[in-house]
C-alpha cells in the first residue's frame, strides 16, 4: 500500500454507533501509517424524495426541517471526530457532501488523494439492509483494486 504522506485514509462517517469501530481503526491505521484522516459526511437527502406526500402549506417547512437535521447530523459528528483526532495526536480533516453517500465517496476517491476507504458496517433487516445495507459491497464493487476497510459493529 502506498503510504505517501501527502495522501490521506478517507474515514466516512455517518454519525450511527457503527461508525465508532471504523473511527478507532482509521485512527490506529493513521498513527502506525504516519498518514493523516479525511472524514466525509454524506448528507443523505433520502427523506426529501417524500415532500410530494406531505400538504401542500407543509412542504417547505418538511424540506427545510430535514436539511436542518442533516446539517445538525453531519456537524455533531465531525466535531466529535475532530476532538477524537485532536486528543489522540492525529492530523484531520473534514469533508461534507450532500447526494447518494455511494455516488459521493465513489467521486471523492477519484479526486483526492487518499491511500484507503474506512467505512463501518451494521447489522440490517428487512427493509434498512434494501436501503442501506449495501454501501459497503457496492462502495467496494464500484472502486475495484482500491483498498477498502469495512469495519463491522
Amino acid at each position: 500500500m502506498d503510504t505517501d504522506s501527502s495522501s490521506y485514509i478517507l474515514l466516512a462517517l455517518d454519525g450511527e454507533p457503527h461508525s465508532d469501530a471504523a473511527i478507532e481503526w482509521s485512527m490506529n491505521l493513521a498513527r502506525a501509517l504516519h498518514q493523516p484522516i479525511a472524514a466525509i459526511f454524506v448528507k443523505d437527502p433520502y427523506l426529501k424524495q417524500f415532500y410530494n406526500e406531505i400538504y401542500a402549506q407543509g412542504r417547505k417547512a418538511y424540506l427545510d426541517h430535514v436539511q436542518a437535521c442533516l446539517d445538525s447530523n453531519a456537524k455533531e459528528a465531525l466535531t466529535r471526530f475532530e476532538d477524537l483526532a485532536v486528543a489522540q495526536g492525529v492530523e484531520a480533516k473534514c469533508l461534507v457532501r450532500q447526494g447518494s453517500p455511494a455516488e459521493e465517496l465513489r467521486a471523492e476517491l477519484t479526486t483526492g488523494n487518499y491511500s484507503m476507504l474506512v467505512l463501518g458496517a451494521k447489522r440490517l433487516n428487512g427493509l434498512k439492509r434494501w436501503r442501506q445495507g449495501k454501501l459497503p459491497a457496492k462502495v467496494v464493487a464500484e472502486n475495484p483494486g482500491f483498498p477498502v476497510l469495512v469495519v463491522p459493529d
